[in-house]
């Protein structure tokens, strides 16, 4: 009898501790959001040395002097395909396979009645992918991964809901992984017609020889912090590169990277409010990482 009696205490007890944890827990959830669940936000403080402690930044140096913001050129569509309908508001294109693709939308909005489009050369019209139903998408981008081409896109699932909104997804997202990213990635097999989720990630920009990528994840709701990333295509591994923030947290964001023409190493430009997580602390980004060295280097004329 004592025994059973001692059972039933245990678990009135952890009804009582674990009860108002886990309330307290989806009352957060319902209200802020899920933080960084699923996002695969990372802190990362940078290593930062002067440029001229390493003779190999010469040509980069010169290659990015006096452009220290990367520009966003107007969208292009391949001048001999038929029409197009809806507005463009992306494209990219591969060489030497003559591949492009844009995205489009043909409603108000850019999120309305969405649709990305194909095109190789010597084709009479586009080709239109299949978006699966309800799904917003933006940013589709070539890459080159195990001697092939793919398709890359990135997936927008807005976490401003209403509270049950909130709870009730994050309660599914728990067995199902391409719910807890507000922002994530999707490969588009071009032969296959068909896309697989491949994780969290946005703002993917990829290497002039299409073996690399450089991406941001970030929290739920604009929470202003972002870690960002370099992708091997070819061998899927992720490499953290520094973690900074926005340097006014909600507005647009403060800071762009670029690629050098080799592909060998990219400039992190603009501003940021801070690296760490808690400390904000503003300042002018101009910093170039080199492929495999794992320090970020301090362009003299200005810059963290």
């Amino acid at each position: 009898m004592s025994t059973a009696n001692s059972k039933r205490w245990i678990w009135a007890i952890l009804l009582a501790v674990l009860f108002p944890l886990f309330a307290v827990h989806f009352s957060c959830v319902a209200i802020m959001g899920p933080g960084t669940w699923g996002s695969g936000l990372e802190e990362k403080l940078p290593e930062i040395s002067p440029a001229a402690s390493n003779s190999r930044l010469g040509p980069y140096l010169e290659e990015f002097a006096g452009q220290a913001h990367a520009t966003s050129p107007d969208v292009q569509i391949p001048p001999q395909a038929g029409s197009l309908r809806g507005r463009a508001v992306f494209s990219d294109h591969i060489e030497p396979e003559g591949l492009w693709v844009v995205q489009v939308h043909v409603g108000e909005r850019w999120v309305d009645d969405q649709r990305i489009v194909l095109w190789h050369s010597g084709a009479s019209e586009y080709e239109r992918v299949a978006i699966p139903e309800g799904m917003i998408v933006e940013n589709p981008v070539f890459i080159r991964r195990g001697g092939r081409v793919i398709l890359v896109f990135t997936r927008w699932q807005s976490w401003f809901l209403p509270m049950a909104g909130k709870v009730g997804r994050f309660w599914r997202s728990v067995f199902d992984k391409p719910l807890r990213p507000e922002y994530s990635l999707y490969l588009y097999d071009l032969d296959a017609q068909r896309s697989t989720y491949w994780g969290p990630g946005h703002t993917l920009v990829v290497s002039p020889d299409g073996k690399r990528g450089l991406l941001l994840r970030s929290g739920a709701m604009a929470g202003g912090y972002y870690s960002l990333h370099v992708w091997d295509f070819e061998t899927d591994e992720l490499e953290t590169v520094v973690s900074l923030r926005e340097s006014d947290p909600g507005s647009v964001r403060s800071f762009e990277y670029r690629w050098s023409e080799d592909s060998r190493a990219f400039q992190l430009s603009g501003r940021t409010g801070g690296f760490e997580r808690r400390k904000p602390e503003g300042r002018d980004l101009n910093l170039i990482y080199l492929i495999g060295d794992p320090k970020l280097y301090k362009v003299s004329d200005g810059g963290a």
